[in-house]
């Protein structure tokens, strides 16, 4: 019983150890294929697969200025019509605004008012020239007031006015996230590879209707953004917008004004225009220069193009509404734009999937087509700090046995992994065979323990002929010789009583008498010495006598037995 508790004891530890010895080994192999990443990695956290899609998506988003020159035809209520301004030159403006290419072939969605700026803008620039002319002229027909009011009825209409663009032209410059660090002063020393100016509206809908327009400049294979269905976008969903906000101009440098922001946004509510387009309600950071950036969701698709927001003076806050995808994605359906990912897009997807994965030899994949990318297409040096980086991991990392070359043009974002290393390779024979050596060994140990515990296990005692359960085993006495020479004691004289004489009883039914064997049994002496044994009196009694045949004493009660439950 004690060694098959210490058996079990012992198969136990060793299962333990098993385990431990397992999970050591599994560890270790599941260690030599994780990448961590550092927070100076570039594209930060690229293991999140919304961040690594945001940055997969930023080299597509471009920033466009707008420069107009107009005049504005104000009608007072007297009848009067005033040009202005007055002086005969156009007001000069400059709006600006955010862009995504959306085919290889340089067409760009937007907003509509970034590049068809509404009456708004000529008015905000005439109202200071409209409120002096009102004070100087009481026949107008309304009263003296400041340039806010005028400007408030201007955009209200309660003051009406015309406006005539007299130029209208836009710019698109590439972002640093396709350019990289630009060197210039000014906006004229960019060099001419990063910008092209706008050569045709391919199709819009006006800012009072879905504020989205499709325009064209002159770039190939460029970067490029999927749209995804709008339909899909609930309350609560958070969206990444990619744009260039005024605010964000520290300064008039290149630098600064191409680079953009990402903001995080989430969204409070599907609601509809006056005519019935679906607009998405967010709430988040979005400014003036975001207008006719994407929205994008997890996956780095185009749901939403910003638009408009509204505030009041009493409220610190302001709520802000992007034009749904499926309002573009008339306009792109109507034009028949080829939107397949483009040679360019295809290499970029790829290269960057492979730079963020995990599996074994990526950092090799990564750097050759990283490589590929900067010889193919000079003019993307943002591409710099990503492949000096996967050149480095690579360095430490071991080359897998069979390297994917990366193909041409055709390369798919789902081609398959590098083979394993000869270093997991040898960790999973490791495995196998520490497991197998365990295995085997509690095998031994079993059949050890069974051993032990036949070889302990007591043999059948040898019970003797005489044994009686309740009774102690005992030897009958050797019956010797009889001798002959023994004197006889003398009879007792008349009168005299002789020795006493022990009583004779009458044997109970089944009961023999000592020294009276059974009539007709036959029994020889030996089997009678056989079945008598000692009592405390001093004579010798049969095994299953009730009273001494001499003495008449009781039986000895038989000692008692306690049984042992094995």
């Amino acid at each position: 019983m004690q060694i098959d508790v210490q058996q079990k004891s012992h198969a136990r530890h060793m299962v333990l150890l098993a385990c431990v010895l397992s999970f050591l080994v599994a560890a270790t192999f599941v260690g030599t294929t994780t990448t961590s990443y550092a927070s100076s990695v570039p594209g930060g956290n690229v293991s999140d697969p919304a961040v690594r899609a945001v940055d997969i998506a930023r080299p597509a988003i471009v920033r466009i200025i707008t420069s107009i020159s107009g005049h504005l035809d104000v009608q007072f209520p007297s009848g009067q019509t005033v040009t202005f301004p007055q002086t005969g030159q156009g007001y000069q403006a400059q709006l600006s605004g955010t862009g995504t290419f959306i085919t290889s072939n340089g067409d760009i969605l937007t907003a509509d008012h970034v590049v068809s700026p509404p009456p708004s803008v000529l008015q905000d620039a005439a109202s200071q020239d409209v409120a002096t002319y009102i004070s100087q002229h009481p026949n107008t027909g309304i009263q003296a007031s400041s340039a806010a009011l005028v400007n408030q009825a201007l955009n209200a209409g309660q003051l009406k006015s015309t406006a005539h663009y007299d130029q209208k032209s836009s710019e698109v410059f590439l972002s640093t996230d396709y350019t990289g660090p630009l060197t210039a002063k000014t906006l004229s020393g960019v060099p001419t590879t990063m910008h092209s100016t706008v050569d045709k509206i391919e199709k819009e809908s006006p800012f009072d209707q879905m504020d989205v327009a499709v325009v064209h400049a002159p770039f190939q294979d460029t970067p490029g953004v999927q749209l995804a269905d709008s339909s899909n976008v609930q309350p609560q969903d958070a969206l990444t917008i990619i744009g260039f906000p005024g605010n964000a101009d520290v300064n008039d440098l290149p630098q600064n004004l191409f680079t953009s922001s990402v903001n995080t946004i989430t969204v409070s509510s599907i609601k509809t225009t006056q005519g019935g387009a679906p607009l998405i309600q967010v709430g988040g950071n979005v400014e003036h220069g975001d207008s006719g950036g994407p929205g994008l969701d997890s996956q780095g698709n185009v749901v939403g193009i910003v638009s408009f927001g509204l505030s009041s003076a009493n409220s610190p806050g302001s709520t802000s509404f992007l034009q749904a995808s499926n309002s573009a994605r008339s306009l792109i359906t109507a034009l028949n734009l080829n939107t397949t990912p483009g040679a360019f897009e295809k290499l970029w997807d790829k290269a960057f999937s492979d730079y963020a994965s995990s599996t074994v030899g990526h950092w090799h994949t990564a750097q050759q087509e990283f490589q590929q990318i900067a010889t193919s297409y000079p003019q993307f040096q943002a591409i710099t700090p990503y492949l000096t980086y996967a050149q480095d991991q690579a360095k430490t990392e071991k080359a897998p046995q069979a390297q994917a070359t990366p193909r041409s043009s055709s390369v798919s974002s789902s081609a398959k992994a590098p083979a394993t290393s000869w270093k997991a390779l040898a960790l999973t024979i490791g495995v196998i065979a520490v497991l197998v050596l365990l295995v085997i060994s509690l095998f031994v140990v079993a059949v050890r323990g069974r051993k032990k515990k036949t070889s302990a296990t007591p043999q059948n005692p040898v019970v003797p002929q005489n044994f009686r359960p309740g009774y102690p085993p005992v030897t009958p006495p050797a019956i010797g010789p009889i001798n002959t020479n023994m004197a006889m004691p003398a009879r007792p004289a008349p009168g005299q009583p002789g020795p006493m004489q022990p009583p004779v009883r009458q044997p109970f039914p089944g009961q023999m008498v000592a020294g009276t064997p059974p009539q007709g049994s036959g029994m020889q002496n030996n089997s009678l010495e056989e079945t008598m044994r000692p009592w405390p009196c001093g004579h010798m009694n049969r095994l299953n006598a009730r009273f001494c045949s001499v003495c008449g004493e009781l039986a000895p009660q038989p000692p008692t037995v306690r049984r042992v439950e094995q």
